[in-house]
């Protein structure tokens, strides 16, 4: 089969199929990426939940801690009656002058010293665990705030403030509002005197707690500590704070995702909100999503590869079709010989290709039969013809004998008479197929004549070779290849004429080449003879002996039997015949 094939992406139904086969794939592994991203988010989403409520039991323990001991605090407050009486001054004292002069009328209402309450609290800003870093009362008197000087370590109260949270501004003070209690007064349970509040450093609260995403703790409406890097996420914390659900996700924008979690303490009044983005949980995940992406990419490749080299393959063996449909169009089935079909080809192509070349053989069969019917009819008119003499040549050959015989009255003359005899006999007679030393024995009988004819200026050499003597061949086809030289290439007024024969083996096969040094072929009509050798003419002045003698060899023989015209270097025409002695294809009868 040849081995040339047209690239299937030439081919318009298979290029439509390969770029639909390749559009199909992406958008499959488009949609399992997004499946799959989707997938992940989903479980990345939750594992953040995990992490969110892990990380909200650590703030739920630190701060109920602090809490629980400031309530100890408060409990042990209620139980002095001193630090009692020095907090109803405080609490109702405008001025520092004036919580001087309440604290002043209390001593002289009591043998005992009294309490200083700011200096009670001490022991909760120098506690490690409870890390208090300021206190404020609230009151109708106005606020006040309470707190410690880190570099002297004495306690300080300040009065006048307009609101808790300008008592932030003062050094060291608390940034965060950890817990608050109403007092009332002793004395009287019904009277409130109004409002301690504990504060605290968040960063030191809260040290260790990490999270990704922006997270927050909140009472109510109220942040008591948030963490995030942009703005927009405090804004995703409040839209959190007030979902009904305590965990999900809501649209940050068009196409982000914002997924939060609401953890509110059981025990005490805060709750704790986490949110994350769906581009943050990818960031963090970006590895997990490359390798994804990388496999799909894979496994894309690989379809596309599986689907091209079925396209190649169905496209190459339609390829082949095409062509061995386009050698039989020519004439030429040795395409549909040669085709192999695999069993991996054997699909409805393979199929096609086993009806066609059934049917090449056929055709092939068809064809030869009925060009062996041209053949046997070609035959039958040699055979008729060599029952007939040329006049010219038996006029010729007989005044020569019959001038030899006047003039000598030898031997020899009655010797040319019996070769004439025996070489029309053998003709007359000769079979369809003869060994090559026959085929050459003709030759000679006919040039013996021919030599006693042109006697003095024509001389004949035959070589063959013992070994390629019992060659089978056809009969009859050396005469007219030597009578061609006497019609066309001999010279009356050379002295000296030679035709030669050379019969030899040569790889598989038999090489028969005729020369001589006659007036050879002219030029100009080298090329018209060897086209009227191989393929015909319709002129009726072309010579038909080369052409019989071709074409009935090339039947016999088969497609590796060659036959060559020519001139030789030196002069005259040479004929080369190959004649394959091996057993060729079916239909030839090239054996020994």
């Amino acid at each position: 089969m040849r081995k040339h094939s047209i690239s299937f992406l030439k081919i318009k139904v298979y290029r439509r199929k390969f770029l639909g086969n390749a559009a199909a794939i992406l958008v499959l592994c488009m949609l399992c990426f997004l499946g799959v991203s989707v997938f992940f988010t989903t479980i990345w989403a939750a594992q953040q939940r995990q992490e969110a409520q892990d990380t909200f039991s650590v703030v739920e323990k630190k701060i109920g801690t602090v809490k629980d001991q400031l309530n100890e605090y408060i409990e042990s407050c209620y139980a002095s009656r001193k630090i009692m009486q020095d907090a109803r001054a405080l609490f109702t004292a405008e001025t520092e002058s004036g919580y001087v002069h309440k604290r002043l009328g209390n001593s002289k209402s009591s043998s005992a010293q009294i309490a200083y309450m700011p200096g009670d609290m001490k022991k909760l800003f120098v506690n490690s665990r409870i890390q208090v870093r300021g206190v404020t009362f609230v009151s109708g008197e106005g606020t006040k705030a309470v707190w410690l000087d880190r570099v002297s370590g004495d306690i300080h109260v300040t009065f006048g403030l307009e609101s808790e949270e300008e008592a932030m501004k003062i050094p060291g003070f608390g940034n965060m509002r950890l817990s608050s209690f109403e007092i009332r007064d002793p004395d009287s349970i019904s009277r409130q005197l109004g409002t301690i509040t504990f504060w605290v450093d968040r960063e030191e609260l809260l040290r260790g707690v990490s999270l990704s995403g922006a997270w927050a703790v909140m009472q109510g409406d109220k942040v008591l500590h948030a963490d995030y890097s942009e703005e927009k996420e405090m804004k995703w914390l409040r839209a959190a704070a007030n979902m009904e659900e305590s965990q999900g996700w809501f649209y940050g924008n068009q196409y982000e995702r914002i997924f939060y979690m609401v953890f509110p303490s059981s025990q005490y009044d805060f709750s704790y909100i986490s949110v994350i983005n769906s581009n943050t949980i990818w960031n963090l995940n970006r590895r997990a999503l490359i390798a994804t992406s990388i496999v799909l990419i894979i496994l894309a490749g690989g379809a596309l590869l599986v689907s091209f080299v079925g396209i190649r393959n169905d496209a190459r063996f339609l390829s082949n079709i095409m062509q061995m449909l386009g050698a039989m169009e020519n004439g030429d089935f040795s395409v549909a010989k040669n085709l192999e079909i695999h069993e991996e080809n054997k699909n409805e192509y393979g199929r096609i290709a086993i009806a066609l070349k059934d049917v090449s053989q056929k055709l092939e069969g068809y064809i030869r039969t009925e060009y062996i019917l041209k053949l046997k009819q070609q035959e039958a008119a040699m055979r008729a013809l060599k029952h007939q003499i040329n006049p010219h040549f038996l006029y010729n050959t007989l005044e020569s004998i019959r001038s030899k015989a006047l003039m000598w009255g030898d031997e020899e003359t009655a010797e040319a008479i019996t070769q004439l005899g025996t070489l029309y006999r053998m003709i007359v007679h000769c079979p369809d197929v003869i060994t090559m030393k026959e085929e050459v024995e003709l030759l000679e009988m006919y040039l013996r004549i021919m030599s006693l004819r042109f006697a003095g200026n024509f001389v004949y050499q035959l070589e063959v070779e013992k070994e390629v003597e019992q060659v089978r061949t056809l009969g009859f086809w050396l005469q007219p290849l030597a009578e061609n030289f006497f019609t066309h290439g001999f010279d009356r007024s050379s002295e000296f004429n030679l035709l030669i024969l050379e019969v030899k083996p040569e790889g598989g096969g038999v090489r028969v080449l005729m020369a001589d040094n006659g007036m050879g072929i002219a030029p100009e009509r080298l090329d018209a003879t060897r086209k009227n050798m191989y393929e015909g003419s319709d002129d009726p002045d072309a010579d038909i002996g080369l052409r019989n003698v071709y074409m009935r060899l090339k039947y016999f023989y088969g497609e590796n039997f060659t036959m060559e015209i020519g001139n030789n270097p030196e002069g005259g025409a040479r004929i080369s015949v190959f004649i394959p002695t091996q057993a060729g294809k079916e239909g030839n009868c090239c054996i020994h």
